[in-house]
């Protein structure tokens, strides 16, 4: 026997639904010493698209950062928010311990003929098989098992080296993430691959920075940029570039100093897109003896 479902049913439907999807972001994020990583999640709905993460991999040797954005609003794209994150963690986890030999031959049989074997083991420190693993292993899964919802997500997938500063990362297509200096933005971390669950099969490559003593990286996602004024203009990037390039203390600093930049801008206007952020900054007194070398 079925029941209508009343608003109030629904209404509480969605609440708890909320509650289940709160509890797939981290209730706390990693601060290795000499540095500290901090996060702003806002909602646009009573549930998401978006999802951030930070844990420890490696046995606490390397920290995992994650930012994306599921297509699509409402409770579908909050269903695959919990898929796309819990498969990304599980597959990291799963494959941590992988040597680089694995990705190799991975990467063999992608016929990827443009990278030489010297730049592929410069890219590939502990942890970046489980980055690439991760990346590939929940793009198949998405597009294998539920090409029918046409659901992806754009996502940024770091992994730091605290000692070093070495940040190797994968951006799927996702909003490109600022490493700031003291001196400004230094370099914006374009997408090396496309959406994540398009197609099985797709091609993503690994790319590294160093993140130096006095560094920030900034990852968000869209819903920052186009946060809309009450005459519809968008925020846009050279109004956050504006705010990155200020000096702040803390990462924590930048990220109230953003929010209050998108609420002055807003004004007011009801917010239409989930807004995520999240900010690692490296302390100025941080050892760099062991300084790693850009790659690419």
């Amino acid at each position: 026997m079925s029941y209508p479902v009343t608003k109030e049913t629904a209404e509480r439907d969605l609440e708890i639904g909320r509650q289940i999807q709160a509890s797939f972001l981290p209730d706390e994020l990693p601060q290795p010493a000499g540095w500290e990583i901090a996060s702003h999640f806002q909602a646009a709905r009573q549930v998401a698209g978006d999802f951030y993460d930070a844990f420890k991999m490696a046995g606490g040797k390397r920290i995992g950062l994650v930012v994306g954005d599921v297509s699509d609003k409402g409770v579908g794209a909050a269903l695959f928010m919990a898929l796309f994150r819990s498969l990304i963690r599980a597959f990291a986890e799963q494959h941590a311990s992988l040597g680089w030999m694995d990705i190799l031959e991975s990467e063999a049989a992608e016929a990827q003929h443009s990278a030489s074997v010297g730049r592929r083991r410069e890219l590939l420190s502990p942890g970046s098989t489980a980055l690439k693993k991760a990346v590939d292993l929940t793009n198949d899964y998405i597009a294998i098992n539920h090409s029918k919802a046409n659901m992806f997500a754009t996502l940024f997938f770091g992994v730091l080296d605290p000692a070093t500063g070495a940040l190797t990362y994968i951006n799927a297509g996702q909003e490109p993430p600022l490493l700031v200096g003291p001196q400004g933005i230094r370099s914006r971390l374009v997408p090396t691959g496309p959406a994540v669950g398009l197609l099985p099969g797709l091609a993503f490559s690994l790319e590294q920075v160093d993140v130096e003593p006095g560094d920030l990286l900034l990852a968000f996602t869209d819903g920052v940029l186009d946060a809309r004024s009450p005459d519809g203009e968008s925020y846009g990037d050279q109004r956050l570039a504006r705010l990155v390039e200020q000096p702040c203390k803390s990462a924590s600093e930048l990220l109230d100093r953003i929010q209050a930049g998108l609420s002055r801008h807003s004004a007011g206007i009801e917010q239409f897109d989930d807004i995520t952020l999240l900010a690692v900054r490296r302390d100025n007194s941080t050892n760099h003896n062991n300084r790693v070398s850009r790659a690419g």
